[in-house]
């Protein structure tokens, strides 16, 4: 095995989405992936986790203060690592499920294609992560995904890597209402995709 193909098979995408503003810009849901290599983790977890306040117990962008979500921006940028982000804004604004299929048709491929060997979304529960698993098998009967890909869901509150794809979920949100500033800190480092309304 290759040096290239051995780093691969050690990426991990941690994944999580959101609404963006319903007043501003209805019907869009976001779902960002921030990636990182098996020896990235800890340092990663361990500055999120360091970001909590007394009596907090996870991170979540909407729930933070201006001046904390630019803590958080910074923080996440400090990192380093590189983000995917699809945006989807179905004409059906109301039907989250349709979103979040669309969304992952266009993530989980790419996510394959730049060589991530498991997925680690937040869990909504058993039923809705048994369709988030369904969508893997389609997207493989369909042929759009081949190489090794593995998907496994976690509680966010016990995961703090999962508050980073949330932090920058949060950030695209911003960004499409106007307010680029908390974008700016990660823009380099992440990949944007717009999936057209179907």
């Amino acid at each position: 095995m290759s040096a290239d193909e051995e780093n691969a098979m050690n990426l991990v995408a941690w994944v999580d989405e959101s609404g963006s503003d319903h007043a501003v810009d209805p019907g869009t849901y976001i779902m960002a992936a921030a990636i990182t290599d098996e020896s990235q983790i800890e340092s990663v977890r361990s500055a999120m986790s360091g970001l909590l306040l007394r009596g907090q117990v996870k991170l979540h962008w909407r729930d933070e203060r201006a001046s904390r979500q630019l803590t958080i921006a910074k923080a996440i940028a400090r990192v380093g690592i590189e983000h995917v982000v699809v945006v989807t804004t179905p004409h059906d604004s109301g039907r989250s499920e349709r979103q979040r299929r669309l969304t992952l048709e266009v993530l989980l491929p790419e996510l394959a294609r730049l060589g991530v060997a498991r997925v680690v979304l937040e869990s909504r529960g058993r039923a809705d992560d048994y369709r988030d698993r369904k969508m893997l098998d389609h997207l493989r009967q369909r042929r759009l995904i081949e190489l090794p890909l593995h998907i496994d869901h976690l509680v966010g509150r016990h995961e703090p890597m999962l508050w980073v794809p949330d932090a920058v979920c949060g950030m695209v949100s911003n960004l499409r209402t106007g307010n680029s500033t908390y974008y700016d800190f990660v823009r380099s480092r992440v990949t944007l995709h717009q999936v057209a309304p179907k």
